[in-house]
């Protein structure tokens, strides 16, 4: 019996032992640890922020009136809105909510880039009914130096009423073309510096009447059937030349500081020194500028003479410019 039992005993442990050895054991060894990641490997929330701000383009097609050396990319349909009141600061007080609640000029503009560094468009401003073509060609660019060339016409159209009968606002001829070189140079992503000598081929400035001596150079001028010794002018000048420039400074990614100074010139009686400046604030594909200026006309036929005649340089007028981008293909 104890034979038996030593016999059995042992022929277990054998089985036991065998079982082991063939991989019988129904316990799965413990998977190897994987390895630790590194400190930092892996990105947060925090980190993201920390990664430095991608500046948009300084400016858009348009500084403020002047143009940009800024050529939209190929397939980019742009909205230009212009608002400017007419009446001056000086004259605003609580009762017009200073001068927001005076008449207005106002225009819409809208550009297209058919192919790469070609923009081509068509603006329109109530001052005086102009109409405004233009086709702008940017340069390749060489280091922070930028060019382009734009070319365009401007057409008036406003009439007056007197009565049964309608008179032109401006004298014949009414359309003027221009040319303009734009020269710019950027400091980094903050700064620009431009420069747009322009050609005009004329210019309308503003209807006056009851003028006691003509304006030196105006070939519009004509007596006062009535009066002789008075005299209306619509400030008719031909072959004008100027070179306006504009700086562009950007206090933050989306908050930039436009300004914009046009020389005086002399030849179409300008009264003085031209100046605009904006605050614009950009926010994906749209810009919003709140403007301050002593000129309040936006179309090259009319800002090139600066402060017309009839108007004080120390005015200031308010406004604001919106622009809009759409990436067509």
């Amino acid at each position: 019996m104890r034979r038996t039992q030593r016999l059995l005993a042992t022929l277990g442990f054998l089985l036991s032992v065998n079982g082991r050895l063939t991989g019988q054991d129904a316990t799965p060894p413990a998977p190897a640890p994987g390895p630790t990641p590194a400190p930092g490997a892996e990105s947060s929330p925090l980190q993201a922020l920390k990664e430095p701000v991608a500046y948009r383009p300084i400016e858009g097609n348009v500084i403020i009136n002047l143009p940009s050396v800024e050529v939209p990319s190929k397939g980019t349909l742009t909205l230009l809105v212009t608002h400017r009141f007419n009446q001056r600061v000086q004259e605003g007080d609580i009762n017009n909510f200073f001068t927001l609640d005076s008449g207005n000029t106002w225009g819409f503009g809208l550009w297209y880039a058919p192919i790469k560094n070609l923009n081509v468009g068509f603006y329109r401003t109530s001052e005086l009914a102009t109409y405004e073509a233009s086709a702008e060609y940017g340069f390749p660019r060489v280091g922070g130096f930028a060019a382009s060339l734009r070319v365009g016409e401007d057409w008036r159209t406003e009439v007056i009423e007197a009565g049964n009968e309608t008179f032109p606002f401006a004298a014949s001829p009414k359309s003027s073309f221009f040319a303009q070189a734009v020269l710019a140079y950027s400091f980094g992503p903050y700064l620009r510096i431009t420069a747009v000598p322009t050609y005009l081929q004329r210019t309308n400035r503003f209807y006056r009447d009851d003028l006691t001596y003509p304006p030196p150079g105006d070939r519009s001028c004509t007596r006062n059937p009535n009066v002789p010794t008075l005299y209306s002018c619509s400030g008719l000048y031909e072959s004008i030349f100027n070179v306006p420039i504009a700086a562009s400074i950007a206090i933050t990614h989306s908050i930039t500081v436009h300004a914009e100074v046009t020389p005086r010139l002399s030849a179409v009686n300008s009264r003085g020194v031209g100046w605009t400046m904006t605050i614009e604030k950009s926010l994906l594909r749209h810009r919003f500028a709140f403007f301050a200026g002593n000129v309040r006309t936006t179309t090259v036929d009319q800002y090139t003479g600066s402060v017309p005649f009839g108007q004080s340089p120390k005015n200031i007028y308010l406004g604001f410019n919106l622009f809009r981008a759409w990436k067509l293909n």
